[in-house]
């Protein structure tokens, strides 16, 4: 037996086995260790979202983890939702001693369609065997996607109607609220749509305010919108969009440290209940109209008349509501004693949604017989929606008394001796249209407002300065630049003939006759004052103070340096003969009268007025047609529509005084007397001293009740009035002008400067006196600024709001002095220097 001493004490072998053991076992010990921490394998599916917003898209990935798939995954069949962009991605870790190694594929969801989704679960068929993932829910909304609890959004956008339920036709305002965070920029215009509704422009201005909304501050867009009801039910109002750049991490010196992405941010869509207009119980002439209004105005005149004499039937309703709705009820069957024409139309409105104010209509009728005893009663029925039923406006029947003729004669417009639709009886009549537009011109600023001329006026003044340079650096000069050059080009003949002869004895054809042709060329562009290179055969023509047949030897030279190409052999003997011609040739064109020059440039002078003058003459022929066809217009009879055709002239900028006047006369027959003064006084400033203009002004203003502008002034200011602005200006400068280059011949002419003393000394008083004019015009046409009332009745109030008390009322054509402006609202002052403050729409100021 083995003791127990003997087993403890091993040999050197064994001791050497069981250390080559440990050691092993130590080596494979990480590979033992890797294979046990090999992650489990599996198949997942997730969703970066669980809700998005109608046009945004989700991302949904499908994660293999250490097991590889047979082939892509199928995607379920899901109605409402679209899958797109499969891609894939592969990864390797190393996770607190595991091993993962994953497949992801990813694609993109997006919801045709609001509502609550669910993706079911899907199985997978791997290397590792089948496995299934859990179901996954989607929920898709209009609108923001809510944010989680304490996360505040960076930009929102709210549709906030005043109402949500209304009726079909009725307007109501919309506020459009975008609410950002000062990391965005690159604002775009919101769009705004809505199925069943008509959506008004929305406001390039938006109001701006900063607002709290839960722990933060935001900047406020508000942008005010009118929205029309098309069709009854349950709508959804929206959604609003808005795209603009988003700028993510933390704002720095140089700029955001994260970038910046593209946002499009979704408004919620509130639901308006549209309720249909009800047809039991409607009016009979209900034509739509829908609103809140009242009759402030119904009258007609004149009431005493002959049959087939016109009647203007003027009537104003006001109030709020879609006044594209209101128009005047159908005339029958009540007027069927009456020849009626269709009414205008005119909308004063006080908000920019143009949902309160008043529509103004004139009609003109004409009795038919004398049996007529009255216009009949007005009737005008809408659907009030606050009160939810239909309301009827009444006015009685106003009084006529008409006068039987011997003949009773119809009223035509054609006719043009006949008394037209829209004009009136007038107690003095005006001079008639003038036939031509006569110089018609671009409405452009006077020329003291324009840069390009008050620059050319300094023109004078650097002459002058040039000149005095001039007289202090003339000892210094030898020569005039035309005698420089005539200089210089002799020096050129006289080498270039030189070389003509060697060039011939050579017999260097192309250089000769280069040589031949430059000489010539700087000759006779010496004494034509023209740039050698640009000499040619044609210039000849201009060559008047040449003798024939020094004409026909320069001719002959000139064609001869250009046939030479085709006929390149010439002999030297042949050179050398044309030398005498050259030398000839050239001796009479240095010998040429200056006359020539001065025929020139005549010439050249002629061309350019005949071209002035065909430009001239097109401009007036392409508005003669327009310009003809209003004036047939007014002959016809149809004022207000020959007023609008010269005024679609005067907005095309093309203006004269002729189309100013036949405008006022227009306007004038039209009964627009406030728009009649407008276009004279427009006339009176391109044609002050025209008496027909004069004349009709004059008429105008007595027909309107008033003799004269409110207007300060004297004899001497009127005296001024005699001529216009740009005449003044004119006047001034060239007197000025005058003055300078009176002192530039004292400066260049030594003789002149001894008796010019007394003609400096009468231009430089005429030249103030000429320049205190030119202050006193632009005062009065530039500084001074009035303006015409074109309503009927403008109420003037002592300050600039609707609820301020009335101070006086100005009637169609009273003239008044602007003295300041508050927004949309004027300051005005009458003849008798009362004061007050009017709508500016109320009035045409003068420009």
């Amino acid at each position: 037996m083995v003791s127990l001493l003997e087993r403890r004490a091993p040999g050197p072998d064994v001791l050497w086995r069981w250390l080559r053991f440990a050691c092993g076992a130590l080596l494979l010990f990480p590979y033992f260790a890797a294979v046990a921490a090999i992650a489990a394998p599996g198949f997942t599916a997730t969703l970066d979202r669980d809700a998005i917003g109608m046009g945004e898209t989700a991302t949904l990935s499908l994660k293999f983890e250490d097991c590889s798939p047979q082939s892509e995954p199928n995607l379920p069949a899901i109605p409402g939702l679209q899958f797109s962009g499969g891609s894939t991605f592969n990864q390797t870790t190393w996770d607190n001693g595991v091993l993962n190694h994953a497949v992801t594929y990813s694609y993109e969801v997006q919801a045709t369609h609001s509502g609550d989704f669910t993706i079911p679960g899907m199985t997978a068929v791997t290397d590792q065997g089948n496995f299934s993932s859990q179901p996954l829910r989607l929920r898709v909304v209009r609108g923001n996607v809510p944010q989680a609890t304490g996360v505040p959004d960076t930009v929102f956008v709210r549709i906030v109607p005043t109402t949500t339920v209304l009726y079909v036709g009725q307007t109501i305002p919309v506020d459009l609220q975008c609410y950002f965070q000062d990391n965005v920029g690159n604002f775009q215009m919101p769009q705004f749509s809505a199925d069943g509704f008509i959506v008004g422009n929305i406001p390039n201005h938006p109001g701006e305010s900063h607002v709290r909304v839960g722990n933060a501050m935001y900047h406020l867009f508000s942008f005010r919108v009118p929205v029309t009801a098309t069709r009854p039910g349950k709508l959804a109002l929206g959604p609003a969009t808005w795209s603009l750049t988003v700028y993510d991490g933390q704002r720095t010196f140089f700029g955001w440290a994260g970038g910046s992405h593209q946002g499009n941010f979704t408004s919620d869509s509130p639901e308006i209940t549209v309720r249909p207009i009800p047809t039991v119980g409607a009016p009979p002439d209900f034509r739509g109209a829908v609103g809140s209004f009242s009759l402030t105005q119904f009258e007609a005149g004149p009431t005493t008349l002959n049959v087939g004499d016109p009647i203007t039937l003027k009537v104003r309703i006001t109030g709020r509501g879609s006044f594209d709705t209101v128009n005047l009820p159908d005339t029958e069957p009540g007027w069927r004693e009456f020849k009626t024409y269709p009414p205008t139309a005119k909308l004063d409105t006080t908000d920019t949604l143009q949902l309160e104010g008043s529509k103004y209509f004139e009609q003109v009728i004409t009795p038919l017989n004398a049996q007529i005893t009255q216009i009949p009663p007005f009737q005008f029925s809408f659907f009030d929606p606050s009160a939810g039923r239909f309301r009827t406006l009444t006015h009685p029947a106003i009084p006529l008394n008409v006068h039987p003729v011997a003949a009773t004669p119809q009223p035509t417009i054609i006719a043009s001796g006949a008394p037209p639709a829209d004009a009136q009886q007038q107690n003095q009549d005006i001079v008639h249209i003038k036939p031509l537009p006569g110089k018609v011109r671009t409405n452009a600023p006077p020329l003291i407002e324009q840069p390009l001329y008050l620059a050319l006026q300094a023109f004078a003044p650097l002459v002058w300065i040039c000149s005095v340079l001039w007289r202090r650096q003339k000892d210094k000069l030898a020569s005039n630049p035309r005698l420089r050059r005539r200089r210089e080009v002799d020096r050129l003949v006289r080498e270039g003939l030189t070389d003509l002869s060697q060039l011939a004895a050579a017999n260097e054809v192309e250089k000769f006759y280069s040589t031949v042709l430059r000489l010539l060329q700087e000759q006779l562009g010496e004494r034509l004052d023209l740039p050698a290179p640009a000499i040619t055969v044609a210039v000849l023509e201009d060559c008047k103070g040449l003798e024939a047949s020094s004409l026909a030897s320069v001719r002959e030279l000139f064609d001869a340096s250009e046939q030479y190409r085709y006929t390149p052999e010439h002999k030297a003997r042949a050179l050398a003969s044309l030398i005498p011609k050259v030398k000839t040739a050239l001796n009479a064109l240095r010998n040429m009268s200056d006359d020539t020059i001065a025929i020139r440039r005549t010439l050249v002078q002629g061309v350019s007025l005949l071209l002035l003058a065909t430009v001239l003459s097109a401009r007036a022929d392409a508005i003669s047609d327009p310009f003809t066809q209003a004036n047939k217009s007014y002959e016809e009879g149809h004022y207000a529509k020959a007023a609008a055709g010269y005024q679609s002239l005067i907005n095309q900028g093309d203006v004269s005084p002729a189309i100013y006047f036949n405008a006022g006369n227009a306007w004038f027959k039209a009964n627009q007397l406030g728009r009649a003064i407008y276009s004279y006084r427009q006339a009176e400033k391109l044609a002050p001293r025209d008496p027909d203009i004069r004349a009709n002004l004059e008429i105008a203003r007595t027909q309107a009740g008033t003799s004269t502008a409110s207007l300060p002034g004297n004899r001497w200011t009127r005296w001024v009035g005699r001529l216009t602005l740009n005449e003044w200006t004119v006047a001034a400068s060239v007197s000025v002008a005058l003055f300078f280059f009176v002192l530039v011949a004292r400066q260049t002419s030594s003789n002149f400067n001894k008796s010019a003393g007394g003609i400096t000394t009468a231009l430089a008083i005429v030249s103030l006196w000429l320049l205190g004019c030119l202050g006193m015009s632009i005062d009065q046409q530039l500084l001074e600024k009035t303006s015409i009332v074109i309503v009927p009745e403008a109420v003037v109030r002592r300050g600039p709001m609707d609820e301020s008390q009335s101070a006086f009322t100005a009637h169609d054509g009273a003239e008044l002095t602007v003295l300041g402006r508050d927004g949309d609202w004027l300051q005005v002052s009458e003849a008798s220097h009362r004061i007050g403050w009017l709508p500016q729409k109320d009035v045409a100021q003068m420009p």
